[in-house]
């Protein structure tokens, strides 16, 4: 690999965690306009509101998908990272527990 293929993947892994840390302060905004709005913490709303954090994160420690096209992602060996599994896991479940 050379050196401006390697500094152009880097950019590109910089802009996209920038557009996902706005994403989150997205959704934390949303939820702390919502507990404005109303005075109450509606607790299914919240579980979602961390659960897509946490589905944000795994995203963020994993830079390689990142940079991959959702395409490549299944046919190359890009991988979440171990700490993205437990992430994603924890999402899944707090999705899960937010939408019942």
């Amino acid at each position: 690999m050379d050196c401006s293929t390697m500094e152009e993947q880097a950019s590109k892994v910089r802009r996209s965690s920038n557009l996902i840390k706005g994403f989150m302060t997205l959704v934390v905004v949303m939820q702390v306009t919502q507990f404005y709005q109303t005075n109450t913490i509606d607790m299914g709303s919240f579980a979602g509101s961390v659960g897509i954090l946490s589905l944000l994160r795994a995203l963020l420690l994993s830079p390689l998908l990142l940079v991959a096209p959702l395409r490549r992602w299944f046919k190359e060996n890009v991988r979440f990272s171990q700490e993205s599994h437990k992430y994603l896991l924890l999402a899944f479940i707090l999705i899960l527990v937010s939408a019942i």
